[in-house]
């Protein structure tokens, strides 16, 4: 997004703006359509932990000079406080919670409390995928 194009006028500003907009949004779609369509293989190729973690890093991630825009710091919180609610929400679902924690699913069921699942999916974050196998053998 650019405020200053310099040498362009307004007008040519505000639709190159919400083209930036318009492609960014069609892309997300893009891009949930092919994580829905996808075979396992092709989408472990293309949503790495590295492509993913650079995605999520530049959406979470405040800058420490947020603190002297109040704000700008208040329209981010706004605006990301719903998207951590619901990617929490997201995680703590009983079936994706069993899909992908579920040694960690079943203790968790047991203790109860607010947020089980999500806490059988973290603590599944970390346990190295040989360790889990071992697991699911014994």
């Amino acid at each position: 997004m650019s405020e200053r194009k310099n040498g362009y006028s307004s007008q040519v500003q505000n639709v190159y703006n919400y083209r930036i907009k318009k492609y960014s949004v069609q892309a997300l779609k893009d891009l949930a359509l092919l994580v829905q369509e996808l075979p396992e293989d092709q989408q472990a190729e293309i949503f790495t932990k590295e492509n993913m973690y650079e995605l999520l890093k530049a959406m979470f991630k405040l800058d420490s000079k947020l603190w002297e825009d109040k704000e700008l710091l208040r329209k981010k919180r706004r605006r990301l406080l719903p998207l951590c609610y619901d990617v929490i929400m997201l995680f703590n679902d009983p079936t994706f919670a069993a899909l992908v924690a579920p040694l960690q699913c079943d203790v968790m069921i047991k203790e109860g409390g607010h947020l089980s699942f999500l806490k059988a999916v973290y603590y599944r974050s970390l346990i190295s995928p040989e360790e889990e196998e071992r697991k699911l053998r014994e």
